[in-house]
């Protein structure tokens, strides 16, 4: 790799303007601010993140970002880095910068004996896969189209909750039985749906037997409600065709013609989510890959035991 005096670093919330330069200049269409620059890669529960760079000078040309999280692993705690925020500078590209900049996040990764997990775009896919990162599962995108249908909120009290979410939220994901995902305790969820210029409707599922994030998108001509987070006690999961029923009702009665969610197939609320009509659609094909040291590789890498969600990724 020629760097022609470019150098190689980390870069931390000293270099604001710069990281802000370079992806407005990258995704104008998605222009951040100072606030989400500091929601995404400074003020996580879990530390800052990772951010591997080359500079030109006082410059910013190529930027991997690696954003800390905690796994929990059937109810063991194991560090994460989830990859995303990967770009170069136009005139900089095609010279293997990512390439080099992912090698040394993966060493990172290796050396500190954390796991990784990505959702790349068909752009990037090809470089986790040369890179020695294992495909877990298409990303299973799940939707429900709810027009001409008549849905009831039945019985089941599901209240708004305008506050930030405490300690039962910890408690409700200790005891949801779920095997291998992002820990959802109250201090991640605060931080997740906290994030700026964002609006999130969250509710409690019979005080605190469960909770529910959804989120309302608009394209200008249809709505669609997004299902962020569902999460009960394992003995309450019988409320969910009700829980369901509420989100489509919600979708509706705000004008949205659809219902999407991730989950995979295997999950203990698939069976339910594939009854009440929200199915996955394989549309388009991408994939979530994942990496994990030797004592979680078999777990981790089983598509079969992770709660995955559309809260998993930053672009909801």
């Amino acid at each position: 790799m020629e760097l022609n005096g470019l150098k190689i670093g980390m870069a931390t919330s000293q270099d604001e303007a710069a990281l802000l330069a370079l992806i407005n200049l990258v995704q104008p269409h998605v222009p951040w601010t100072k606030a989400h620059l500091y929601w995404q890669f400074f003020d996580l529960p879990a530390g800052p993140a990772k951010l591997y760079v080359i500079r030109d000078g006082e410059a910013i040309i190529s930027l991997y970002a690696a954003i800390p999280q905690i796994l929990e692993v059937d109810g063991h705690r194991l560090e994460a880095r989830m990859v995303q925020d990967v770009m170069t500078h136009p005139d900089f590209r095609g010279r293997g910068f990512l390439h080099y900049l992912a090698g040394l996040c993966l060493e990172d990764i290796n050396q500190s004996d954390i796991a990784g997990y990505t959702f790349p775009n068909d752009r990037s896919e090809k470089s986790f896969r040369r890179g020695g990162w294992s495909e877990l599962c298409e990303v299973p995108d799940r939707s429900k189209d709810l027009s001409g249908d008549i849905h009831s909120r039945g019985i089941v009290r599901i209240e708004a909750l305008d506050e930030f979410f405490a300690d039962w939220a910890t408690d409700i994901w200790s005891v949801a039985g779920l095997g291998v995902g992002v820990r959802r305790d109250a201090q991640f969820l605060n931080w997740r749906y906290g994030k700026p210029n964002n609006k999130y409707h969250k509710f409690l599922i019979e005080e605190d037997r469960g909770l529910l994030v959804v989120k309302f998108y608009s394209d200008g001509v249809s709505s669609v409600l997004h299902i962020l987070e569902l999460v009960l006690r394992t003995r309450d999961r019988d409320l969910l065709p009700e829980v369901l029923a509420f989100c489509f009702d919600f979708a509706a009665s705000h004008g949205a013609l659809t219902v999407t969610a991730w989950l995979p197939h295997a999950h203990p609320y698939a069976s339910q989510l594939d009854a009440a009509g929200l199915v996955i659609k394989p549309m388009r094909k991408r994939f979530m890959f994942v990496h994990a040291p030797d004592a979680y590789a078999s777990r981790v890498e089983d598509s079969t035991a992770w709660h995955l969600t559309q809260g998993d990724s930053d672009i909801f």
